[in-house]
């Protein structure tokens, strides 16, 4: 499973974990369900930032609070009491179907693999939510602005600032990576979508409600559309379509 990992570090600090993730062939690890399944040849070094991040959640009708170590499954199971219809739980276990996996996959995963199908990933960008973010001091930042350099510690988002929120996912089995994932939230009188899937990265879109319109729809397809890749799950006009009927669909719910 291992093959290529030659070491593990156990760092005592959060400095010690930075300095180290800046050597070539290091990753972090806590969960570690994408590096068993992924198996990189390139990543030699393994570092154990189990015991420096925590891994609960808290959760209520201003704030959710996501640790790092916080898993899939645990955040499932202290939002779900407050919020039954949370739009991340069906994408949750439509992309990880398997409840001992979710156990393993944390938030500090999600966020620093940055996987563009991810719906969690896509999710938290729809959100906008706030990474407590570790490069030699702590610092938070709006997760659409990160650059993906640091120590994701903490993830927050604030449902009593968001006035309705939907996520639509297109895949080829409901198990399978999606294609296509839009989530889509309505707050201040806009629109704000973020678009993942087989695509370079996760983009936003944001749109005032009064100028919402078949051409607000087609606009953000034709554009979100150019970080997409084509392959054997479909050609980029396929794709675009697909962003169309998820934008209208989660337009016309929020």
């Amino acid at each position: 499973m291992w093959y290529s990992i030659k070491s593990i570090q156990t760092p005592q600090t959060l400095d010690e974990a930075f300095l180290q993730q800046q050597q070539e062939g290091s990753a972090l690890f806590s969960g570690g369900s994408y590096l068993v399944a992924e198996k990189n040849p390139s990543i030699r070094t393994l570092i154990d930032i189990n015991g420096l991040v925590d891994n609960f959640v808290n959760a209520d009708d201003k704030a959710v609070t996501i640790q790092a170590g916080a898993t899939l499954q645990s955040f499932m199971d202290t939002v779900k009491p407050i919020n039954p219809n949370c739009r991340l739980f069906d994408g949750a276990r439509a992309s990880c179907p398997s409840k001992n996996i979710r156990n393993q996959r944390t938030f500090g995963g999600e966020v620093g693999q940055n996987r563009p199908n991810s719906d969690a990933l896509v999710f938290l960008h729809a959100v906008d939510a706030d990474l407590t973010i570790y490069t030699g001091s702590e610092r938070t930042i709006s997760i659409r602005e990160w650059d993906g350099n640091g120590i994701v510690t903490q993830i927050a988002y604030y449902p009593n600032k968001i006035e309705s929120i939907e996520l639509q996912r297109f895949s080829v089995l409901q198990s399978a990576p999606a294609i296509v994932i839009v989530g889509g939230i309505r707050r201040s009188g806009q629109l704000e979508f973020a678009i993942g899937g087989t695509a370079h990265k996760i983009q936003t879109f944001n749109v005032m409600m009064n100028n919402w319109n078949k051409n607000s729809i087609s606009e953000i397809a034709k554009n979100a559309v150019r970080q997409f890749i084509p392959d054997h799950f479909g050609s980029l006009a396929y794709k675009e379509s697909l962003i169309a009927t998820a934008v209208k669909r989660l337009g016309d719910a929020l």
